[in-house]
């Protein structure tokens, strides 16, 4: 069986890589949170690992980025001693994202390796901006900014420099890259900053001003921790977190936003005639099993008879895809109506498997409605984690292959010849599309539940008029 695999690790941990180790004469904190960069010696012993380990059991190079990667090893190894834990650490990242694909590269799973500093804010990158999500301290009365510049770049100058950190197509690493940005003295070593200690960023305030600031980075170990990615959309209170000026407030949320720290739920909808099943993972989640789910879904469809479905997918992550594959298939011929698929940036991994599971199922019935998702069809996923025996940072290596588009049966690695999945062939570019832009985020409003309820309404019988 698969192992149950999600989008890519939490967000802790390439904040955290980003910030072990990052102490040095231009990290103006507190010397408490120096940290001396690491031995010409250590280094080369990290550096063996990933050529010895790493580079032979990962199958998404090809044979040219292979060979990129290896004369990037080859430099770092010459340069072990000399570079600071920063550029070690971009180095190393720098490797991985040769593959070109989202579900390899760096890591960082051990604890000795948590975060010393950071910005007091959480950066998101929508379709079409970059915004303050979330601040803290002196950044309080940034949450809700738009990016305008930071260190002089725009935000799409600034994600051509710092891209070459992760793997993927742009929807992943514009998920991701928001953690590196974050992170003091990552943009310095990739020469995008001038100081590792802080940023200068222009902002435009929701009430409209354009302002200057430099942001200073702060001790990670007194903020809150920090949560996946998906979960800064909602502006609803999470564990630990205090003190904290979020872009939303809580009243008048819309559907998708709602209940943020539930991984899945149903939601009847009477104007749509429609019952909303929301998926933000595809396993277990902490005091919410999955299997209970599907079964109150099925009971749910079989009492109530829905005429139509919302499946919204656009925060589902992943998981075990085999825990929900068979469920997936069977939604859209559930219902009498039509199946509207919802999908986006943040649709990944298994979530990808179960969106291509719907649509080839339900054909014709299925409308998918949203924006680009966040891997491409072909990825390779699988493998597990290496650690390096000095910094104790992690790569994923991984060896089996899904080309959704092309299949892959009888290549190496195809988990088609594996496992009954079958889902290729389905296409998931938005037929009607409904991406979450800042102008909808900001106005509390869902493009795409507000497309599909013109979509019934232009197709409703109309009603007779007494004589």
């Amino acid at each position: 069986m698969p192992i149950a695999w999600r989008s890519l690790p939490r967000r802790t941990i390439l904040v955290a890589l980003a910030l072990a180790g990052l102490a040095g004469p231009a990290l103006s904190l507190a010397a408490s949170l120096d940290r001396p960069a690491p031995s010409r010696a250590a280094e080369l012993r990290d550096l063996a690992v990933v050529r010895q380990e790493y580079l032979p059991k990962e199958m998404a190079f090809s044979p040219a980025t292979r060979a990129l990667a290896l004369l990037l090893l080859e430099r770092l190894e010459r340069q072990a001693g000399s570079l600071s834990a920063a550029q070690f650490a971009v180095g190393l990242a720098e490797v991985g994202a040769l593959t070109d694909n989202a579900h390899s590269g760096l890591r960082l799973r051990d604890p000795r390796t948590q975060p010393l500093a950071r910005l007091p804010l959480h950066l998101l990158w929508l379709p079409d901006a970059l915004i303050v999500a979330r601040g803290t301290g002196a950044a309080a009365d940034l949450a809700g900014a738009r990016v305008v510049r930071v260190e002089g770049r725009s935000p799409e100058a600034l994600f051509e420099g710092a891209k070459v950190l992760l793997g993927g197509n742009e929807a992943n690493r514009k998920r991701w890259l928001c953690d590196w940005i974050e992170a003091a003295g990552i943009l310095q070593a990739l020469g995008l900053a001038q100081s590792a200690d802080r940023l200068s960023m222009t902002l435009r305030l929701p009430d409209g001003r354009t302002v200057e600031r430099v942001v200073a980075m702060v001790p990670a170990a007194g903020l809150a921790p920090i949560p996946d990615v998906p979960r800064l959309w909602s502006p609803e209170p999470m564990v630990g977190e205090h003190g904290w000026a979020t872009a939303l407030r809580n009243a008048g949320l819309p559907l998708y936003l709602r209940d943020a720290d539930r991984p899945f739920r149903a939601v009847p909808l009477r104007e749509q005639r429609a019952l909303y099943v929301q998926f933000r993972s595809n396993e277990d989640e902490d005091g919410f099993p999955i299997a209970r789910f599907l079964d109150e879904v099925r009971t749910r469809i079989a009492a109530n008879r829905p005429a139509n479905l919302i499946v919204d997918l656009r925060f589902d992550v992943g998981g075990n895809l085999l825990t929900t594959l068979d469920f997936m298939r069977g939604l859209a011929g559930s219902v009498k109506g039509h199946t509207f698929l919802l999908v986006g940036p943040y649709t990944f991994s298994a979530g990808i498997i179960s969106a291509a599971a719907i649509k080839q199922a339900g054909g014709e019935r299925v409308t998918v409605v949203g924006d680009q998702i966040g891997d491409r069809l072909h990825f390779w996923s699988e493998g597990a984690n290496i650690q390096l025996p000095e910094s104790h940072y992690s790569f994923r290596y991984t060896d089996g292959q899904f080309n959704l588009q092309d299949g892959c049966t009888g290549e190496p690695g195809c988990m088609d010849d594996r496992y009954p999945i079958a889902v290729n062939f389905a296409s998931l570019d938005p037929e009607i599309r409904a991406p979450l832009t800042s102008k909808a985020y900001f106005a509390y409003r869902d493009p795409a539940m507000e497309a599909i309820a013109r979509y019934l309404a232009e197709r409703r019988p109309p009603v007779a008029r007494p004589r």
